[in-house]
């Protein structure tokens, strides 16, 4: 099984869900599964993303209207990697301006 950060670089479109503290429903993660292989598709995860008190798990897609299918179908959000760490930095380098 490849690693997740192998599939996050190799299949660009990324879709965060939200997961309770039991982390995917057994019923949620069937579902899943179904939809990948109704559509002849592998599933590909990403990082299990932890953060503000919620865990997200990712799914990796190489169409970015897959993407958007999966997430109609069940919720959450289109990860924008280059976003955050733009973000991220802008963040960095402001806490280090000195102080006047």
């Amino acid at each position: 099984m490849p690693h997740p950060g192998t599939n996050e670089r190799k299949y660009p479109h990324i879709v965060e869900l939200a997961v309770g503290e039991d982390g995917l429903d057994v019923g949620l993660g069937r579902r899943i599964m179904h939809f990948h292989n109704l559509r002849h598709i592998k599933p590909r995860h990403g990082h299990i993303a932890l953060g503000e008190g919620q865990t997200h798990y990712r799914w990796c897609f190489s169409d970015l209207a897959m993407a958007h299918v999966f997430i109609e179908q069940f919720g959450g959000s289109l990860y924008e990697p280059e976003r955050r760490v733009a973000t991220r930095r802008k963040r960095l380098n402001i806490a280090k301006l000195p102080e006047l």
